[in-house]
């Protein structure tokens, strides 16, 4: 349906723009006339296809509802489609196309109601100050990373108490072995069976409890490894849904996050929820996440807009660099993130990341 919604709005913009623009901002042809007749049209079509989008996403927060895997896509690039609007609406304003500079501007406002909160560090509770640390890196390594030794050998270099990675194999952790990996993180955790792209694992400098285990919840694979933090004990979930450019890969990744949505409240104490969750902040089904509790730990430090993933195996779109965050750590009350910092990619289309947490004692 919003998909179908989408497409029906933006198609009647589109189709209605012409007759509109010439009904009533007809004085701003003359000018389009004796510069470029064809760039007030394109910037309808771009401001009916943004406009489209953005109804349609307002829609769907409102409304649970299956938007499909281009919609999905669709909001994930919206903050990013949407910098071209304030181009739009400076040169429509110039050129007197003054209908067409409004609706850029009124997109334009949009974007930065999406953008500014984003930007802000939240406050850092109390307790916080004086909890004890965790330090803890997250990877999606890239299963044909054409440099193992140099991702794995950097993760080692890190020093981090865990280490979470996504698509690992058991080659790449042959390779994390020789950089030392079997001396400074010996405890992990995986599943020796999964030999898909999605597969995760966790290894730590500290010792694993007793209730770390693989978990299969519906179609989810989740790694959860309990770690004691400062007499704390926090459980850390590793997870990497698939992606909505597999087939039938957005309705297995709706089926999964609706499996971890029913998993977060079984855990009690301090928890961590990281990986490659192949969706940025602004599909719909990210805010139910939220709204069961947990803190977007990067979001909340304003780093949001420091992107994770490239198009780097999709030459030559690579050259783009990163391009969005779909790589996070979610956090519920009694964790809070301190600090974090993106890691230079080695060899993988997404960039690791390193961030310190404070983990909340029972007497804290």
């Amino acid at each position: 349906m919003p998909a179908f919604l989408t497409a029906l709005v933006g198609g009647g913009f589109v189709a209605a723009a012409p007759l509109v623009t010439h009904h009533f901002d007809g004085s701003a042809d003359e000018f389009s006339q004796r510069t470029l007749p064809v760039l007030p049209l394109l910037g309808w079509v771009a401001c009916a296809v943004l406009g489209a989008i953005v109804l349609t996403h307002r829609v769907h927060l409102a409304i649970s509802v299956d938007e499909g895997s281009t919609v999905a896509i669709a909001y994930d690039l919206l903050p990013l489609a949407l910098f071209v609007t304030p181009v739009i609406a400076i040169w429509s304003l110039a050129s007197g196309h003054l209908l067409l500079a409004a609706a850029a501007a009124i997109l334009a406002g949009y974007h930065l109601t999406l953008i500014v909160p984003r930007l802000t560090h939240d406050r850092i509770p109390e307790w916080a100050h004086s909890a004890p640390r965790l330090t803890l890196v997250f990877a999606n390594v890239y299963v044909d990373n054409a440099t193992p030794e140099a991702a794995a050998a950097q993760l080692v270099g890190t020093g981090a108490d865990v280490i979470v990675i996504a698509e690992s194999t058991p080659k790449f952790f042959g390779h994390f072995d020789d950089a030392g990996g079997d001396v400074s993180h010996p405890y992990r955790l995986f599943d020796p069976d999964d030999t898909s792209d999605y597969a995760v694992a966790i290894a730590s400098a500290r010792p694993l409890g007793k209730r770390s285990v693989m978990h299969t919840v519906g179609p989810l694979s989740l790694a959860v490894a309990e770690v004691e933090v400062g007499g704390a004990t926090v459980s850390i979930a590793a997870l990497n849904p698939m992606t909505a450019f597999d087939p039938d890969g957005h309705a297995t990744w709706k089926e999964q996050i609706e499996a971890l949505k029913e998993f977060i409240p079984t855990i009690e104490g301090p928890l961590v929820i990281v990986g490659d969750l192949n969706a940025t902040s602004y599909r719909p089904e990210f805010k139910e996440l939220l709204d069961l509790g947990l803190t977007d730990g990067i979001d909340s430090l304003g780093q949001a807009w420091r992107p994770s993933f490239t198009l780097q195996s999709v030459w030559p779109l690579g050259a783009l660099g990163a391009i969005a965050r779909i790589d996070h750590a979610l956090l519920n009350d009694q964790v809070c993130s301190m600090h974090v910092k993106n890691l230079p990619a080695k060899g993988s289309d997404h960039r690791p990341f390193e961030i310190i947490l404070a983990i909340r004692s029972d007497d804290a």
